[in-house]
C-alpha cells in the first residue's frame, strides 16, 4: 500500500507542475530550437556506406550498419552519463555555495578567488570561471524548494499533498526523481532555464520535463 501511494502521489505531483504551463508554453516548446538542437542530436542516423565497404555481402553490410549504431549509441549512452556526474557536482557545489553561506562569510569577492584557486588547482578544468560558479548557485537555488526532503507520510497523505504541495512539502522520492529530470539535461539548457525562469521553479521543471520527455 506505501508502494502505490508514493506511486500515486509522485504522479500527482509532478503531474501539477507540468500540467500548470502546458497550455501557455505550448508554442515556444514546439519552436524554440535550442531545445530541439539537442533533441536533434539524439536521432541517429546511419549513412548508406555500401561503396565503402570492404566485403561486398548484404548480410555483412547490414551487420556493419547494425554495429556502428549500436556503437553510436553507446557513445550518446556514456555522453549522457557523465553530463548526469557533471551535473550532480554543479548542483552540489552551488549547494555549499548557499549553505556554507560562503560569501557573506568570505567576502563579496568569494566567487572570484574561488574561480582563481580551483583553476589554479584544476588547470585542465574548464568549468570554474566565475559567471559559471553563479550559474551553479542559482541552478541550486531555482529548485531549492522542490528538493527539499519530509519525512515519508503514507498513501492517507497523497490527495493532501497533491492539492496544497505548493512546492512546500515533498517527500524523499519525489525529490530524487525531480534531481534525476534536472541531471538528465544538458549544462547550456540549464543556463538558458535560469535566466528566463528565474524566480519560477515550476515553469523551468515543465521545460526540463519535456525535453527529458522528447
Amino acid at each position: 500500500m506505501l508502494v502505490n501511494g508514493t506511486f500515486s502521489y509522485i504522479h500527482a505531483f509532478l503531474m501539477i507542475i507540468f500540467s500548470k504551463f502546458a497550455v501557455k508554453h505550448e508554442k515556444t516548446i514546439t519552436t524554440n530550437g535550442k531545445y530541439s538542437l539537442f533533441l536533434n542530436k539524439i536521432n541517429i542516423e546511419i549513412m548508406n556506406t555500401d561503396k565503402s565497404i570492404n566485403i561486398l555481402d548484404k548480410d555483412y553490410i547490414q551487420w556493419i550498419k547494425d554495429l556502428s549504431s549500436r556503437y553510436r549509441r553507446s557513445q550518446i549512452k556514456a555522453a549522457v552519463k557523465v553530463n548526469e556526474e557533471m551535473l550532480r557536482f554543479y548542483w552540489e557545489l552551488g549547494r555549499d555555495i548557499v549553505e556554507m553561506q560562503a560569501e557573506s562569510r568570505w567576502g563579496s569577492g568569494f566567487l572570484k578567488n574561488l574561480s582563481r584557486d580551483l583553476k589554479e588547482i584544476n588547470p585542465e578544468a574548464t568549468c570554474f570561471s566565475q559567471i559559471n560558479l553563479l550559474y551553479m548557485k542559482n541552478y541550486y537555488l531555482l529548485y531549492q524548494s522542490y528538493t527539499e526532503i519530509v519525512p515519508q507520510l503514507g498513501e492517507h497523505f497523497t490527495q493532501q499533498v497533491a492539492e496544497n504541495f505548493n512546492g512546500n512539502v515533498i517527500t524523499q522520492q519525489v525529490a530524487e526523481q525531480i534531481k534525476q529530470e534536472l541531471f538528465s539535461v544538458p549544462w547550456g539548457h540549464h543556463m538558458l532555464l535560469i535566466d528566463k525562469c528565474k524566480g519560477n521553479p515550476q515553469k523551468a521543471l515543465f521545460f526540463v520535463h519535456q525535453t527529458v520527455q522528447n
